[in-house]
């Protein structure tokens, strides 16, 4: 599935009112835009709403008040921080370990 890249100005804004990463404030971008339409296509169905009709779905959206852009930002924001730290901390862990190279080679035994 294709999906357009978030505004880059957009971007700037959001990693700079977080204090985060291009590339996080990005992906939290993509990640609140994915949900809202996730929670769009719940609301859709529960109502007998075609799930394809934009402008039911900014409609609805407007209908959740002003902050709810927002707070879906924030709660994104939060996951892909969180999301991040997690992989970070298991890289860490990994990084300390020796690792054993393995080959599909068959071993040879001089004698």
């Amino acid at each position: 599935m294709y999906t357009n890249a978030p505004d880059p100005l957009a971007v700037l804004q959001v990693a700079t009112d977080y204090n985060i990463s291009e590339e996080q404030a990005a992906t939290a971008i993509e990640w609140a835009a994915r949900t809202t339409v996730h929670a769009w296509h719940g609301y859709a169905d529960t109502c007998g709403l075609a799930q394809d009709d934009g402008d039911a779905m900014e409609a609805w959206f407007r209908s959740l008040g002003p902050a709810a852009p927002q707070a879906v930002l924030d709660d994104a924001v939060i996951a892909v921080v969180g999301a991040d730290n997690i992989l970070a901390e298991i890289y860490r862990k990994q990084a300390g370990r020796t690792r054993v190279m393995r080959t599909n080679r068959p071993r040879l035994r001089i004698h």
